[in-house]
């Protein structure tokens, strides 16, 4: 007999378990690409190759098509084939994108969270174990990725500061979070600004920065060592900030369960890190003179990429992981009977696209329909186990939990 229900999955140990996987989650502002230059994701290459993310979150994405061309051209290429992309949302202004490891992770739900200018976009992907079989369950990990308002003074401030108040308050109505990671290029001056405490401090969900450097960024050869833009002393002619090295506005954030490991996800002390900053570069370009920070063909890269550098971190998580199921209410609702799958949504959809997948990711079954509120798919056999129905629209996407007993 098969039930369904929406869930979330909360993680408990494996008893004995020892064996450590790690995870290297990248967030990576690529300058209004394809815009800025269609020729990039070749460049973008020897970055991805030198840090083999299996998370990599971007902003100033402007199309689908730029989507695919990174995935394609930059990611999958010379042999890797383990890359996989989320669905493109447009948005206003320029959008989100998030790429996975899919030998390590599935996608299991995305959603744009809208602001002011920019959505911040919410990506659920959780852990494909190596011995992974239709019957096991897995650890989840929430990932963000936020644009956040740019230029100094005192409006833009504000705007920040309610752009991540939109966000905190966002977690605040999700249901059972685990693993929170927040990416992206928050155009932070200094930890005194309001936008900065509210990521940290506001709402129930309070954010951790893991290298914790207070003080003011902004051209304060200090803090050389944790800046992140701008890569070029002088303008290239693709839109990008000059100056040389001198803010920090790029940043990783997550919340204090993978300080402590608790929900089985830690992070990896030591390993934050601004790609290619080697600490010498204050109010220069990236490439200038002698910089050890990485390859040269990657601080070259770094150079032509984009006026920002990327920002990464590791994270571990045990090999044998297990899980219980908790009820999630949602607008969309999705129930099994009789052999099908029954779905329903408060508002007419344009156009909604289920797939029916397994636990390693391999899709079974797909359906696509148009202008409609309902869906009823009857599922094809299945043999004993866990499955998945991914209801997929156009500005969001959810997983429903299928157990054939």
């Amino acid at each position: 007999m098969m039930r369904i229900v929406l869930f979330i999955i909360l993680l408990s140990l494996a008893l004995g378990a020892n064996s450590q996987d790690t995870l290297t989650v990248m967030t990576y502002n690529v300058l209004n690409y394809p815009s800025s230059n269609t020729s990039k994701a070749d460049t973008l290459k020897p970055i991805i190759k030198h840090v083999q993310p299996d998370i990599f979150l971007i902003n100033e994405l402007e199309s689908s098509a730029g989507a695919t061309t990174i995935l394609t051209d930059a990611l999958n290429v010379d042999g890797v084939t383990n890359y996989l992309r989320a669905t493109f949302f447009s948005g206003p202004d320029t959008n989100n994108m998030l790429y996975f490891n899919s030998d390590k992770l599935v996608l299991y739900s995305q959603k744009e969270i809208p602001t002011a200018l920019r959505n911040i976009s919410e990506y659920v992907l959780y852990y494909k174990a190596p011995n992974m079989t239709a019957s096991s369950d897995t650890v989840f990990i929430f990932c963000y990725s936020a644009h956040l308002k740019a230029s100094s003074g005192v409006t833009n401030e504000q705007k920040r500061n309610q752009e991540a108040g939109v966000f905190k308050n966002y977690l605040d109505s999700r249901a059972d979070l685990e693993n929170v990671i927040l990416g992206g290029d928050f155009n932070l001056y200094t930890s005194a600004e309001p936008a900065y405490n509210t990521i940290l401090n506001g709402g129930n969900v309070p954010l951790l920065d893991p290298i914790s450097s207070p003080g003011s960024w902004n051209n304060n050869s200090s803090f050389a060592s944790i800046h992140t833009q701008s890569t070029r002393s002088s303008s290239i002619g693709d839109g990008g900030a000059s100056g040389g090295m001198d803010d920090r506005f790029d940043f990783i954030f997550f919340n204090d369960q993978l300080q402590t490991g608790t929900q089985g996800l830690t992070y990896v002390p030591g390993s934050y890190t601004a790609v290619g900053n080697d600490g010498n570069h204050f109010n220069q370009s990236i490439n200038s003179g002698t910089n050890n920070a990485a390859p040269s063909n990657v601080i070259d890269a770094l150079y032509y990429m984009s006026d920002h550098l990327p920002v990464v971190l590791k994270v571990s998580i045990p090999v044998n992981v297990g899980s219980e199921e908790l009820e999630v209410k949602n607008n969309w609702k999705g129930f099994f009977s009789k052999n099908q799958f029954n779905f329903s949504s408060n508002k007419r959809e344009e156009e909604l696209t289920v797939l029916v997948y397994d636990v390693l990711g391999k899709i079974l079954q797909t359906k696509k329909v148009n202008k409609t509120k309902t869906v009823n798919l009857k599922l094809q056999p299945l043999n004993q186990g866990v499955y998945f129905v991914k209801v997929v629209s156009e500005t969001k996407q959810e997983t429903f939990k299928v157990f054939k007993r």
